[in-house]
């Protein structure tokens, strides 16, 4: 009892557990954080405004708005500190650099595509911006909008607290800490291996440049089809809706297009990216491509497909910085 005690204290007071931010539904766009959330989760202070998006609160004084829009990508969710966040990074560079506010408001959730996206800004508009910037990744090409929202279902998106850590750590972790345990026990082959030293050599295949050429194929085709694939039909409307919401009010959008990890190792965009960079081609949308920027696997969390690390969200920013200022500067 002790034991499980102190555990729970440390479960609390240390990780945050029992502190989780917590999300609402809403009929137009899914669900979201919920509004007015001050929490701290895993070490990470989050917060959100009135409006759900991970920024402070806006004020009648803000005179330049430029709206962050995309998912988990920008969001950072519990692992990212508020402070770590790309958003919040511009902001502070911005004011040293002007001597005044410039809001990057960061609107987004974690699994939220374009659609989703559009739907927040048909609701709550597009706050005076002077730009729009939309970070998406080429796992949205088909994330459509099903409106059954895992709100209160899905463990990851709680709408209450839990009120025993320990309940919380088994709901919503007891698939990673099994997964983890098994990979700790060692696999039956590797112990054969292991006590047949002799066998192992004498059987050992001369690799030759046919089985090279063979195993480079499967290696492109397995990465090819690597990475999140979303269940939606067609191309997502979304990208077209923001696209018109932005002309109809003539701010400029640009899509920054972000890759996932097998991507990376690729060196290209999957067919669901190329379908991306192919609709703003199309559309005569400004696209930047993440690949001419130099991103690497160490920008993104150990074991991640998509996530920014802290390292990752400043390079975000960096990159950001030099296409933002161009646009205000332009606009008078």
């Amino acid at each position: 009892m002790l034991f499980a005690g102190v555990t729970e204290i440390i479960l609390r007071k240390v990780y945050g557990f029992c502190n989780s931010p917590l999300y609402i539904n809403d009929p137009d766009y899914e669900y979201i954080y919920a509004p007015n959330q001050k929490v701290n989760r895993f070490g990470n202070h989050i917060r959100t405004n009135s409006l759900s998006m991970r920024s402070d609160e806006l004020s009648t004084s803000d005179s330049t708005v430029i709206l962050l829009l995309g998912d988990s990508v920008i969001n950072g969710g519990s692992l990212t500190d508020h402070d770590s966040i790309g958003s919040t990074i511009l902001e502070k560079r911005f004011l040293k650099t002007f001597g005044r506010p410039v809001r990057v408001l960061n609107i987004s959730a974690g699994s939220w595509g374009p659609d989703n996206i559009a739907a927040y800004l048909k609701k709550h508009g597009l706050f005076n911006a002077k730009l729009l910037c939309l970070v998406t990744s080429s796992h949205d090409a088909h994330d459509i909008m099903s409106h059954q929202s895992p709100v209160g279902i899905d463990p990851g998106m709680p709408n209450k607290q839990y009120s025993i850590a320990w309940v919380e750590v088994w709901d919503r972790y007891r698939y990673w800490i099994w997964y983890n345990f098994l990979a700790l026990l060692p696999s039956f082959e590797s112990e054969k291996v292991n006590t047949q030293p002799e066998l192992a050599e004498s059987t050992v295949h001369k690799t030759t440049p046919a089985d090279s050429t063979q195993k480079d194929s499967l290696l492109k085709a397995k990465l090819e089809e690597s990475g999140i694939r979303k269940p939606g039909v067609g191309f997502n409307p979304g990208y077209r809706l923001i696209a018109e919401l932005a002309k109809n009010a003539g701010i400029p959008l640009f899509i920054y297009l972000h890759p996932e990890t097998s991507e990376v190792e690729m060196g290209h965009f999957n067919v669901q990216g190329k379908e991306i960079i192919a609709f703003a081609k199309e559309n005569n949308i400004r696209l930047v491509n993440e690949f001419d920027l130099g991103v690497k696997k160490e920008f993104y969390r150990d074991l991640d497909v998509v996530h920014y690390n802290n390292r990752g969200q400043v390079f975000l920013a960096n990159n950001l910085y030099p296409i933002f200022t161009e646009y205000l500067k332009a606009k008078p």
